[in-house]
C-alpha cells in the first residue's frame, strides 16, 4: 500500500550539504576555542576589553541591526521580487566594503608628519569599487528581468508564479501534494 506524503515546506538539505554545514560548524568551534585560549593567556587590561565589548554590542544592537532592518524593509518594498536577491547582495557588499574602507577613508591614526602613511586616493578607490558592485548588480538584474519576460518558467518583475486559471492553491495539513502546474503528484513507494 502506498501512501502519499504531505508536501514539505522549504528546501531540504542534501546529505553532502549537511556534511558541509557540520564541517563549517566544527571549523568555527576550533577558531572560537583558539581565540578563547589566546585571550586567556594574553595580559589584558580588563576595563578596556569590557569597554570595547560594550561598544561593539551596543553599536550592533542600536545602529547596525536597525539599519539592516530598515534597508531590508525598503528593499522588499521598492525592489521587484525577481531582482531582490541581487539588490540585497549588492547592499551587503556595499556594507562590507564600507566597513573595511572606513578607517582609510576617515584617516584616523594618520600622522601629519608622514605623508607616506595612507598615501593613496582611498575615496576614489572606494567609489570605484562601489560603482563596480552596483554596475554588476544592474547588469545581472537587467538580464534577469529580460530573461523573465521571455521565459514563462521564470517569474518576471515582481510577479508571482502563474497557476492554472480557476484553480485555487491547496493549503492546510490535508492538502493534496501537487507537482508542476497543479497536477497531482504520483505516489511514491518508500
Amino acid at each position: 500500500m502506498t501512501a502519499t506524503r504531505p508536501a514539505r515546506r522549504g528546501a531540504t538539505a542534501t546529505p553532502w550539504m549537511t556534511w558541509i554545514r557540520r564541517g563549517l560548524v566544527a571549523l568555527g568551534m576550533v577558531v572560537l576555542a583558539y581565540a578563547v585560549v589566546n585571550a586567556l593567556r594574553a595580559p589584558v587590561e580588563l576595563p578596556h576589553v569590557i569597554r570595547y565589548l560594550l561598544v561593539v554590542w551596543l553599536g550592533h544592537d542600536l545602529v547596525v541591526m536597525p539599519a539592516a532592518v530598515a534597508f531590508s524593509a525598503l528593499t522588499v518594498w521598492l525592489v521587484p521580487r525577481a531582482v531582490r536577491p541581487y539588490a540585497q547582495a549588492a547592499l551587503y557588499l556595499t556594507l562590507v566594503v564600507t566597513v573595511v574602507a572606513l578607517p582609510m577613508l576617515l584617516g584616523f591614526g594618520r600622522p601629519g608628519d608622514n605623508p607616506s602613511a595612507l598615501p593613496r586616493d582611498y575615496t576614489g578607490g572606494y567609489l570605484l569599487v562601489l560603482a563596480a558592485v552596483w554596475a554588476g548588480t544592474a547588469a545581472v538584474a537587467g538580464w534577469r528581468l529580460t530573461r523573465g519576460a521571455r521565459d514563462p518558467g521564470v517569474d518576471g518583475p515582481g510577479r508571482a508564479p502563474a497557476r492554472p486559471a480557476g484553480r485555487r492553491p491547496a493549503t492546510g495539513p490535508d492538502a493534496e501534494p501537487t507537482g508542476q502546474a497543479g497536477a497531482p503528484r504520483p505516489a511514491r513507494d518508500d
